[in-house]
């Protein structure tokens, strides 16, 4: 979303904007390959996350944890004043009437606490903090030590905005929010623009010409809660049912990740290599994308309100998703999309099966899909909705 903000006329016309962010050489690169900008930009010298997220394999799981549990313990708290600390005399010089905070999941960066919490000691008027994932409840040491922490950051925050109401509701109950403390403005994003038509695309990724069969893909990084295992579980219900089916059905895996090795093990071993092919990370993904028939999203955890749903839907493409926090407020079900339970591979493989069987049908569910996005989730809707809160935050609107 953040770029839709900076490349938004109407906001710019409205607001002064800069942007600050934790120093990195990664970061740096991706965000200067996206655009060149023409607005004030601090890096800054921020410590990354200060004790180790998972256990020392060199060591008991006991000790391991103990040290963890000590270390964070010792350090926590002079990490983040030395975050709050820089983060004051940043925006007591840049004086913003209001500071945009855009996170991951929460609690997520600790800078992005931080900075809430420097923004009123810096006397800034409005504090925005939006939270792009599921709130991680209070289940266990790691959270334990983030309580404190959190009450500060919910009493500088005005409003915490979410991508779905499912999200809101559950940051809502963790941080025990006030109920005009939060809300929900759905995520819109930019048609990206393509570079190949459906046929380029297709030769170049190894389908015939003569094709007249059903092509489905995956875009997600490889891990373990994005579910490709699932689908892969559906492929094989599939061709067990009907082992002819290899004849008229394409699979695309787009991207890499840590599973990638077992999954393709897994592909192998239940014979699935004439359907499935791993065809790594695409320059230009929407033009992978709209050679699709069907895109699916089979994840099975810690997902919000995807935006490579949203892209399959502006392409007109037919999507399947997991029921999951903030898919059911972008797929309404058997209209513009299907929903399936997360892991139940027999409820994709149904999915699936229908849709082959019924390419018509599979068709009218894309096109309605195609006409939902541009009703609801567009950048300029996106934005627009920001600037209205924006404008009641100002107002003292509730």
């Amino acid at each position: 979303m953040l770029i839709n903000f900076w490349t938004d006329p109407l906001l710019r016309r409205q607001h002064e904007i800069s942007f600050s962010y934790r120093q990195s050489a990664e970061y740096t690169r991706g965000l200067y390959e996206h655009l060149t900008p023409d607005f004030p930009v601090f890096p800054l010298s921020l410590p990354a996350k200060n004790w180790p997220l998972k256990n020392f394999h060199y060591l008991p799981a006991v000790v391991s944890r103990i040290i963890r549990f000590m270390f964070r313990l010792i350090t926590n708290i002079p990490f983040l004043m030395f975050d709050i600390v820089i983060l004051t005399r940043l925006l007591r010089q840049i004086a913003p009437d209001l500071v945009h905070l855009n996170n991951g999941g929460y609690p997520a960066a600790r800078s992005a606490r931080a900075a809430a919490i420097a923004a009123r000691f810096a006397g800034v008027k409005k504090v925005v903090m939006v939270v792009n994932n599921l709130a991680v409840r209070y289940t266990g040491p790691d959270r334990w030590f983030d309580f404190p922490i959190d009450r500060l950051v919910v009493r500088a925050t005005d409003r915490f905005v979410t991508g779905s109401q499912a999200a809101a509701h559950q940051l809502q109950e963790v941080l025990a929010l006030k109920s005009d403390q939060v809300q929900s403005i759905h995520n819109g994003i930019r048609s990206r623009a393509l570079t190949e038509s459906v046929a380029q695309a297709r030769r170049r990724l190894g389908v015939d010409v003569r094709f007249d069969g059903v092509v489905i893909g995956v875009v997600a990084l490889m891990e373990p809660r994005k579910g490709h295992r699932v689908l892969l579980e559906a492929l094989t219900i599939l061709l067990e049912q009907n082992p002819l089916i290899t004849q008229k059905l394409v699979v695309w895996l787009e991207g890499d990740g840590p599973l990638r090795g077992e999954l393709e093990s897994f592909v192998r071993l239940k014979k699935l290599s004439a359907v499935v092919h791993f065809i790594g990370k695409e320059k230009n993904v929407v033009d992978m994308m709209n050679a699709l028939d069907i895109l699916v999203l089979p994840s099975i955890e810690s997902e919000d309100f995807p935006n490579v749903t949203l892209e399959a839907m502006a392409l007109g493409k037919t999507v399947i998703a997991s029921a999951l926090a903030g898919t059911p407020e972008q797929i309404v079900q058997g209209e513009t999309g299907i929903l399936v339970e997360p892991g139940n591979a027999e409820a994709l493989a149904k999915a699936l099966s229908r849709l082959i069987e019924q390419p018509e049908w599979s068709k009218c569910l894309g096109a309605k899909g195609r006409e939902r996005f541009f009703k609801m989730f567009t950048a300029d809707i996106a934005v627009k909705n920001y600037i209205d809160l924006y404008h009641s935050l100002k107002e003292g609107v509730k």
